[in-house]
């Protein structure tokens, strides 16, 4: 795996239950359907039992992974990802506010995600609508805090600034600018990417006398800290072509599968969520072989991320 300034291009091997096939996902198989003809299906599969690809991958073979951090200058944080001709594009933005009453000791993060109709005539209005609330809802679930704010991913006790009155509040708006297969992986490590991007402003907090006043607040967005992002996991999305089991399908490749199970991982290799979508149903026993190999693959992708944008930084400094 070597990474370069821009880019970390890692020739991996493996990749990643709630049910969740969507109709958005059947809605856009269908609009790229005409890709493939019957006979170029049956050669993409026949291709998966010999373990060759048409683009000369493996069946556990990641494409090149080009990445790019700090774009945008009026974000927080960004991440620029492209994997194969999978384009997204994620920022971040941070802003104080209020924390939620279950969690006074937490700041909270929000996910939104945008398909542009650029990227597929499909995305245009209410399929593209649905389809972004599932990878918005993908993102949430493989973050998903629990009621310490200490589950899966961010520290979000980190973002307090007064308890039950004040917090950070993290938005990670995410825009697909071109579909070519595996969105979800992409958009997850670009996140991922875009939050170790992020700084944090420092805010001194004076008191007021009356205990029920807001507390005066300076914001010293000269003086910032970067996230904590080490335990934040990613989505790997194993899939199965007839009775195959690939990694990172494109578009074309995708037609062909039956079913899939996206797993978030985080660099430890524990499986943090999981989510099927698909066609049909997993075969139970295959279930165990798809969760093993995104817990093989999770920590090689983030330690090639972590040393990728650990260089970016070095560099800048």
């Amino acid at each position: 795996m070597n990474i370069s300034k821009v880019a970390c291009k890692p020739a991996l091997r493996d990749s990643t239950a709630s049910s969740g096939t969507g109709s958005a996902h059947t809605v856009l198989r269908n609009s790229i359907r005409h890709m493939c003809s019957q006979e170029e299906v049956i050669h993409i599969q026949s291709g998966f039992l010999h373990d060759v690809r048409s683009d000369g991958r493996c069946t556990e073979e990641l494409r090149p992974i080009v990445l790019e951090t700090g774009q945008l200058v009026q974000a927080s944080g960004s991440a620029r990802l492209k994997l194969g001709l999978t384009d997204v594009l994620v920022a971040v933005k941070v802003e104080l506010g209020t924390p939620s009453p279950d969690r006074p000791e937490c700041g909270n993060i929000f996910f939104a995600v945008e398909c542009s109709p650029c990227a597929n005539p499909q995305f245009q209005g209410r399929g593209g609508d649905e389809l972004s609330a599932e990878y918005a809802k993908g993102l949430e679930r493989s973050m998903y805090a629990g009621l310490t704010g200490r589950g899966n991913g961010l520290d979000l006790t980190a973002l307090c600034v007064t308890s039950g009155k004040i917090c950070w509040m993290l938005y990670v708006d995410a825009l697909v600018l071109n579909m070519d297969g595996n969105i979800l992986d992409a958009l997850s490590i670009a996140s991922r990417a875009a939050l170790a991007d992020t700084s944090i402003p420092t805010v001194e907090v004076q008191t007021a006398e009356d205990p029920s006043d807001e507390p005066e607040l300076e914001v010293l967005n000269d003086n910032t800290t970067k996230l904590d992002t080490s335990n934040v996991p990613i989505i790997l999305t194993i899939s199965q072509v007839g009775t195959v089991l690939a990694v990172d399908l494109t578009a074309e490749e995708e037609l062909c599968s039956t079913s899939a199970l996206q797993v978030a991982v985080n660099n430890k290799g524990r499986l943090c969520s999981a989510t099927q979508h698909g066609s049909s149903g997993i075969n139970p026993g295959m279930i165990q072989d798809m969760a093993s190999k995104a817990q093989a693959l999770g920590p090689e992708v983030i330690a090639v991320l972590d040393n990728f944008l650990q260089s970016s930084r070095m560099a800048v400094d």
